[in-house]
């Protein structure tokens, strides 16, 4: 073995011992949200309530399932539950507590037009201001809670077949094809290959 495919297999080692705790909590997560009789593990009820009103904010179901249908809530308890730190963890409940404050009311109380108008304003708040991380802000939970939505949601099997475009077994090369024979603009649900 040469120096560049040790490298090349310890690269792989390495991607692989970040990534597979995500990905087994994305499968494990879906699994449990499809069964029947699902209850939160990390969150309380009213949290985990309150986590599934604003993914169903962030990505609504359309013509295509939303990231409610998806088991993004689930997606999300199982990552506090199997992956992230103590502190990542108080970090998140912190804003959780930050946003809930953060309306006229608590926010399971507003109406459904009050809730979208309050993560439409945090969300832009949050895009506006400097990158800051370690603040517990509710600007920071919106952000927080749109990169585990997304990243749980084109995770899940809706996600990535009725949303992205998904060829399990890709066909020939076609080369200079207009957009409408290329998908639609539909971007697609591919396989990562890491080279170096």
């Amino acid at each position: 073995m040469n120096r560049r495919e040790w490298l090349k297999c310890v690269s792989a080692l390495a991607v692989g011992a970040v990534a597979a705790p995500s990905l087994l909590a994305t499968l494990d997560a879906y699994a449990t949200a499809r069964a029947p009789g699902y209850a939160p593990t990390f969150f309380s009820a009213p949290q985990s309530g309150l986590i599934t009103s604003v993914v169903d904010i962030i990505i609504p179901r359309t013509t295509t399932p939303g990231a409610v249908d998806a088991g993004v809530p689930a997606f999300i308890d199982q990552m506090f539950t199997s992956v992230y730190t103590k502190e990542e963890q108080e970090r998140y409940l912190a804003s959780l507590a930050a946003f809930d404050r953060a309306g006229s009311k608590p926010y399971l109380q507003l109406d459904d037009k009050q809730r979208k108008a309050l993560v439409t304003r945090l969300h832009k708040e949050a895009l506006g201001q400097p990158a800051d991380a370690t603040s517990a802000s509710a600007a920071n939970f919106v952000l927080m809670t749109k990169k585990l939505a997304m990243l749980g949601f084109f995770m899940s099997e809706p996600g990535c077949t009725q949303v992205l475009q998904y060829a399990a077994v890709p066909g020939a090369y076609h080369a200079d094809l207009p957009l409408a024979k290329a998908g639609n603009g539909k971007a697609w649900a591919v396989e990562t290959v890491l080279t170096l």
